[in-house]
């Protein structure tokens, strides 16, 4: 079957370099009008090898990377930013999200040529005002994954456990995580991995939260995510229970900060909410961590272990330990260039001992 060129991924290398049309025009020798007409798709013919060749050239991917037959899937339904506010990332970063997991969803395709994910505990979707609202929905997974009562010792296990692909990114400043849901392949939850262990289990729940509730946008959606996030790893009823005869101080939120593995401001939040504080006392309560500079980062000595993915490592890794592919060979699996490669997958690309990857 004959190659054909797709536009498509032209516009997606493009938007990955953050780029302009008139610095890769620029850069390959082009003229602006004649680039746009290839990224448009406009040129009757398709556009000559040498054009592609020297756009390819200016994007620092391979020729052939133009060439794959894949779709692209639009943005997801929300962006996770760190201050919880989706107005924080600004359009130009939108875009070069949406580019990157996109590049990162056509390797997944061909990385999962050689596995079989399947799932040993279900992944059901429901409705937030047919399931009673998110914290009756966080009541009802915790039901049917069978998690017994009190935190939950490793969210991300649970969510691969269910079918969900958890991946570590380099996700760009003030942004958390992104969900996306794409009908050929397992979920995806991408986390930024220079997020703090207590941020990033939120995050993980907040977009499982997206992937069991949300099929459309809303309004509400965020907050519907939170709220979820925040019944699923400190219950409600439990909470209320540690709060009777005891002070909430800044001691006792650590205390619970390292039972509950939650930050200590999400706790404060949520004592807060539950009425067990008086608004003056919650008022003095964030100005002490805001003096003590523990609303942007908690003292390390209340931090924990991060929960490390292990499937899509292993994946990775199957192809390196298991199947024998150099770099040369992955840049052929791939179609992207060997320092991509690396920037997107070095710490899983070294030659360690591994189990060959088939989850059931």
């Amino acid at each position: 079957m004959r190659e054909v060129f797709n536009p498509a991924l032209l516009l997606l290398a493009r938007q990955y370099r953050g780029a302009s049309q008139q610095q890769v025009a620029k850069d390959a020798g082009l003229n602006q009008g004649h680039y746009s007409r290839i990224e448009n798709d406009l040129l009757p013919d398709g556009p000559s090898q040498e054009s592609i060749e020297r756009v390819a050239s200016a994007l620092k991917f391979p020729p052939s990377f133009f060439f794959q037959p894949d779709g692209l899937s639009g943005l997801p339904l929300s962006v996770h930013p760190m201050n919880r506010k989706k107005e924080a990332v600004g359009e130009r970063l939108l875009k070069q999200i949406h580019a990157e997991l996109n590049i990162r969803l056509i390797h997944l395709r061909r990385y999962l040529r050689a596995a079989d994910i399947q799932p040993d505990i279900p992944l059901p979707f429901i409705d937030v005002d047919e399931g009673g609202g998110p914290q009756e929905i966080a009541r009802t997974l915790r039901r049917a994954w069978l998690i017994p009562d009190g935190p939950i010792a490793n969210l991300t296990d649970y969510c691969e456990r269910a079918g969900i692909l958890v991946i570590w990114s380099d996700l760009a400043k003030g942004v958390d995580g992104v969900t996306m849901v794409v009908r050929d392949l397992p979920p995806c939850i991408f986390l930024n991995r220079h997020s703090p262990a207590d941020r990033m289990r939120f995050s993980l729940a907040h977009e499982l939260g997206h992937v069991i509730m949300h099929r459309i946008p809303s309004d509400n959606i965020e907050e519907e995510a939170n709220a979820f996030a925040g019944e699923l790893l400190v219950p409600e009823k439990q909470f209320r229970k540690s709060l009777i005869g005891q002070k909430v101080s800044l001691e006792w939120l650590a205390r619970q900060k390292a039972y509950h593995r939650a930050s200590m401001a999400f706790l404060l939040f949520k004592a807060s909410a539950v009425g067990a504080l008086t608004r003056h006392q919650s008022e003095y309560l964030w100005k002490k961590l805001s003096a003590l500079g523990w609303r942007t980062r908690e003292p390390a000595e209340t931090e924990f272990e991060h929960e490390l993915p292990s499937v899509f490592p292993r994946l990775v890794r199957h192809h390196c330990d298991d199947l024998k592919y150099d770099i040369e060979t992955l840049e052929a699996l791939l179609n992207t260039k060997s320092d991509d490669i690396r920037k997107m997958y070095g710490s899983y690309l070294g030659r360690v001992n591994s189990r060959l990857y088939v989850v059931r």
